[in-house]
């Protein structure tokens, strides 16, 4: 009995060496040309995307004064041993820290310390005055401001792994941000931007986990580099990398044409330094869900016969010269099933543009 296994598994294993052979050495038995550089290029992979970002901003401040009267919002550092009669602050701290207010008090004691852990009100600067140290307390501001991104992206694919790199641009919007705690006392931060740009540099890996039909799905992890804008003071900020996750479902509509949905989410976090020697550090991760269309460069040219139109790949002989290629008679675009070469699953005479014809196999 194990004679006879071991007998079967050896011819079995010549069987596949010899089809793993054949296959290897088939366009040199039959001298079928292909152009080497397209078939290097064939192994990689050009994807382009688009569509929205959602970033959640919060901080929590530390280690400073808040200070809001009916006109400005400004913080300062918590090392003052005593305010005096005045003192100044920092507005914008969200991306360019200014110094922005000056608040004079007619009695230095209308802001006593004791009573710096809960808000202060002061009738002789108006009664939307409100002052806080805020290592007493948890406090800071959180808001979800939208971007639209355009991302561009290059991999090399070995059997389920993918490794690559890719860029991207993004057209970012802010929106105001609400206090975590004393709503009803302070104001929305406003910040002094509307508008600025993320551009992103990282690498990818990628592992296709799971398969059902025409479908795939990738798991992708990113890692990078962010950029802002202009409107971001980057002499005062400090940025490390950033993480992303997503999944990639792709919809193979040929062997080189893929439509592409992304969600995802990235990580990141920077900490802007207030010249005054305090910090404030921010966590603002993205949520993406982007579509798009990833293509490989076809390894094979389209037939030069203008009615070939046959989906699997073929040998198509010069009548001039008898050179031997091997051809493709669809565009990369038409959906079809490579394995089977079907051109279409509904016939020609049950299709809705061709229903009301009286002869519906003539188009």
């Amino acid at each position: 009995m194990l004679a006879s296994i071991k007998r079967y598994g050896i011819c079995a294993a010549l069987i596949l060496i010899s089809i793993q052979g054949l296959t290897q050495d088939i366009y040199q038995k039959y001298d079928i040309y292909r152009n080497p550089l397209r078939v290097l290029l064939n192994k990689f992979s050009i994807t382009a995307t688009t569509g929205m970002t959602f970033t959640q901003y919060s901080h929590q401040l530390e280690g400073v004064y808040f200070y809001q009267n009916a006109q400005n919002q400004f913080i300062f550092s918590n090392t003052i041993e005593n305010l005096g009669s005045s003192f100044s602050g920092y507005t914008d701290w969200l991306n360019d820290p200014q110094l922005g207010f000056e608040t004079s008090l007619e009695d230095p004691f209308d802001v006593p310390f004791g009573y710096l852990g809960n808000p202060v009100g002061n009738p002789q600067l108006g009664d939307q005055t409100f002052l806080i140290d805020t290592d007493t307390t948890n406090f800071g501001f959180k808001g979800v401001s939208r971007g639209v991104p355009i991302n561009l992206m290059v991999h090399y694919e070995f059997e389920d792994f993918r490794i690559g790199a890719g860029y991207s641009y993004e057209l970012h919007y802010l929106r105001e941000m609400a206090p975590t705690a004393y709503g009803g006392q302070v104001r929305n931060y406003q910040p002094n931007i509307k508008r600025t740009r993320y551009s992103r540099l990282y690498g990818m890996v990628g592992y296709k986990f799971y398969q059902f039909w025409s479908y795939d799905f990738v798991a992708e992890l990113q890692v990078g580099r962010i950029r802002s804008g202009k409107q971001f003071n980057s002499g005062a900020i400090s940025r490390g990398l950033y993480t992303n996750f997503g999944i990639s479902i792709e919809n193979n509509w040929s062997e080189y044409f893929r439509v592409i949905i992304r969600p995802s989410v990235d990580f990141k976090s920077y900490r802007i330094s207030i010249p005054d020697g305090s910090t404030v550090s921010y966590k603002y991760p993205t949520f993406f869900i982007q579509a798009g269309i990833s293509i490989n460069i076809p390894e094979i040219p389209r037939s030069p016969m203008k009615s070939d139109h046959v989906q699997l790949k073929h040998v198509y002989t010069n009548p001039v010269t008898g050179k031997r290629m091997e051809v493709r008679g669809q565009p990369i675009h038409k959906r079809q099933n490579p394995k089977v070469g079907e051109n279409h699953r509904k016939l020609w005479r049950y299709k809705r543009k061709n229903k009301r014809k009286l002869n519906p196999t003539k188009n």
